[in-house]
């Protein structure tokens, strides 16, 4: 298994001492796991640098002591909810770590920061993670029955109450992301980035946003180009250019792309029926709809890693806690409560 727990007494003997323990498994995917105590008793001058460039992900377990609470890559207060992201770090080493190494040292700006994510996540499209993942599925025939109506419109943009009000509409794959909606979405946020009043932004049918739609993950041309493609219809940059005028209201699944999005808004409202989740360690993946960008700017790093790593979704409750939305309403009030946070921006 890729972790590796330390002793209080090594953590607080300096980064030699931790280095020597590593010596011989540097080159491995590995999670290191750091008790509390024995970084309280380590001398923080030695040992952050050494945290911020180490090639392993780093998390600390227990109270954190004031000096290392922004060094380590993620935190809990508990050594179960330890146990558990070890198990999820587990699934996909790989991609677990290249997450923590990518927004440890983010690139500033949100355009940096979507193109090294957009690099990161071509390069493990190339991994043994996702080809496994790849590997495990059963291709779906080219005549296959499909849930869509071919020329039903996957988006629909109206005005209700004077704001702009954009609606995915592929309820029958609780919107999926595939790349008819894609480029629908982008061709509608593209029109409004230079309009003026509130938008926002929703889904019809049980969920927000499932995220993307698995049926179209292998189906790119190769690493190399799906990176330009995914730059040059990026809804990630599409929403960040609405972000202070967007109100996005989620409910149901909001996984994936569905929370990566969302998180760039200015407002973000749920229903108490929502989901959020990144599932994308199950594909040997990491977020790949601007997740790494949008979510440590609203919420921290640790949250990315730590949803990331364990992979089940959350309740609206805790994704409140943790600061993905900004309220939570029942969701006969989610469309009403909508309009009165665009109304507010």
């Amino acid at each position: 298994m890729p972790v590796v727990d330390l002793d209080p007494g090594l953590v607080a003997a300096g980064p030699a001492a931790v280095g020597a323990a590593l010596a011989d498994r540097i080159g491995e995917p590995l999670l290191v796991r750091f008790p509390a105590d024995g970084l309280a008793g380590a001398d923080e001058r030695l040992l952050r640098p050494w945290l911020r460039t180490a090639p392993v992900a780093t998390l600390g377990v227990g109270e954190a002591p004031r000096a290392y609470r922004d060094a380590l890559d993620c935190w809990v207060g508990d050594a179960a909810t330890a146990g558990r992201l070890g198990d999820g770090f587990d699934r996909a080493p790989l991609a677990a770590l290249t997450a923590a190494l990518l927004v440890r040292s983010a690139p500033t700006g949100v355009w940096p920061g979507l193109v090294a994510e957009s690099t990161a996540y071509s390069m493990l499209q190339g991994g043994p993670e996702f080809a496994a993942w790849r590997a495990s599925r059963t291709a779906t025939p080219a005549d296959a029955p499909t849930l869509d109506a071919d020329d039903a419109p996957r988006v629909r943009v109206r005005v209700e109450h004077g704001h702009t009000v954009v609606t995915l509409t592929r309820p029958a794959r609780h919107n999926a992301v595939d790349v008819r909606l894609r480029d629908e979405l982008d061709a509608a946020l593209g029109t409004l980035a230079e309009a003026r009043g509130p938008v926002i932004l929703r889904g019809e049918g049980p969920s927000w946003c499932s995220g993307g739609d698995l049926d179209e993950f292998a189906t790119f041309p190769d690493p190399a180009r799906a990176h330009l493609v995914r730059l040059t219809r990026s809804l990630a940059g599409r929403v960040h250019a609405l972000e202070r005028r967007l109100v996005v209201a989620v409910h149901g699944a909001c996984l994936g792309a569905g929370i990566e999005l969302a998180a760039f808004a200015a407002r973000v409202v749920a229903a108490d029926d929502v989901r959020i989740g990144l599932p994308e360690l199950g594909l040997g993946l990491v977020p790949g709809a601007g997740g790494t960008v949008s979510i440590p700017r609203r919420a921290g790093r640790s949250t990315l890693l730590r949803l990331l790593w364990a992979g089940d979704p959350i309740d609206a409750h805790r994704a409140r806690r943790w600061g993905l939305v900004d309220e939570v309403v029942p969701p006969a009030r989610l469309v009403e409560r909508s309009h009165e946070l665009a109304a507010e921006l």
